[in-house]
């Protein structure tokens, strides 16, 4: 006889079907799937997802407008070629303008004026002055891939800078005034479209023609600003202008002003270092 526990009885009682036997079906993950193909339950699925989708996108808008608000962004980019247009003319030629007043309506909100600000024209005009600065730079064989990435962040880090700058003043100042974030990031990035008037009078004229356009693009923004932000950061009556705080005011205004030529002169002064271009003059022959 064989003992139980030998190896010849294992393989005696496997092969005459000895043991507990062994029951063969489908595995759970095809279970699942003989479920989700039915017809009735892939259409509960289907209604139950979008309504789950409907209402988890209506909970996203509604709690994001709390600290983004979404329709006021929208608005700053609603713009027609009309006013882009005009708002472009008006951003170089200042000076002819005789129409200047406050850019907001009675219940605060903001109306598509040619005073009002908007983040069309920064957005476009600071993607503009990085493109422009590489073609400047690649003229005096000076341009690497990296160039651009430098470019568009060093801008932009004086950008935040500014505006932090700004609102740090008026805090320590203890100024109250109308203007939004929003609005102070607009009139901040306007000087990108004088910034990009330089950088081309650089690649067609040289450092003087560099110097000539800031010189003036420095002129045009300090003036479009102060004749634009006096409405809303002085105030109005006669009453408020002697007051204690129309000095603070006043400093505010200029701050803003006239910080906007020196960061002008930091973006755009190392696009002047190649050698001027060459003026086609004809030799006269003797």
């Amino acid at each position: 006889t064989r003992h139980l526990n030998s190896p010849e009885a294992v393989v005696s009682t496997q092969s005459t079907g000895g043991g507990a036997p062994q029951q063969s079906g489908p595995t759970p993950f095809q279970q699942y799937g003989q479920y989700m193909n039915d017809p009735v339950v892939a259409n509960m699925a289907m209604q139950y997802g979008s309504s789950l989708a409907t209402s988890g996108k209506a909970y996203v808008e509604q709690n994001l407008d709390r600290y983004i608000p979404v329709s006021r962004v929208k608005f700053y980019f609603a713009v027609t070629t009309d006013y882009v247009i005009h708002k472009l003319l008006l951003l170089l030629l200042p000076f002819m303008n005789k129409e200047w007043g406050a850019y907001s309506s009675g219940n605060g909100e903001p109306t598509r004026h040619l005073n009002s600000p908007d983040l069309y024209i920064p957005v476009m005009g600071f993607a503009t002055y990085v493109v422009v600065v590489a073609v400047a730079l690649g003229s005096q064989g000076k341009f690497t891939p990296e160039m651009l990435g430098m470019t568009a962040t060093t801008a932009f880090v004086w950008l935040l800078i500014e505006i932090g700058v700004v609102q740090l003043a008026m805090y320590l100042v203890s100024v109250t005034t109308d203007i939004k974030l929003f609005d102070l990031a607009a009139f901040s990035g306007y000087k990108f479209v004088h910034m990009i008037v330089c950088v081309v009078s650089s690649m067609l004229l040289g450092s003087l023609g560099y110097y000539v356009s800031f010189i003036y693009a420095s002129s045009a923004i300090v003036y479009f600003l102060i004749c634009t932000l006096r409405y809303i950061i002085l105030p109005d009556s006669a009453e408020d202008r002697i007051a204690r705080g129309s000095k603070r005011r006043n400093n505010l205004l200029l701050l803003i002003a006239f910080i906007q030529p020196l960061i002008i002169f930091w973006l755009t002064h190392h696009v002047t270092y190649g050698s001027d271009p060459e003026l086609p003059i004809k030799k006269k022959k003797f």
